[in-house]
C-alpha cells in the first residue's frame, strides 16, 4: 500500500499548542487518519513542546485534513 500525508491545524488553542498551527502526519501502509497520540506526539516534535493529550478528534478544536 501507499503512504499518506494528512495534515492537521489547530482552529483555536489548545494547551499549549497555539491557534494556526500546523503538522503533517505520514501513515504508511493505510489510508486511516492519524490517531490522537499521533498527532500528540506531531505537535511535541515539530514545535518543541509538550503537548497535551485529549480532544484532537474534536473537529471545532483540530481540523484533519485528508491527503
Amino acid at each position: 500500500m501507499a503512504s499518506y500525508i494528512w495534515k492537521v491545524k489547530a482552529l483555536k488553542s489548545y494547551g499549549t499548542i497555539p491557534q494556526g498551527a500546523e503538522v503533517e502526519i505520514i501513515i504508511n501502509n493505510s489510508n486511516r487518519k492519524p490517531n490522537g497520540q499521533e498527532i500528540q506526539k506531531a505537535f511535541s516534535e515539530k514545535y518543541g513542546i509538550k503537548a497535551p493529550s485529549g480532544v484532537y478528534g474534536n473537529k471545532h478544536i483540530f481540523q484533519i485534513i485528508a491527503p
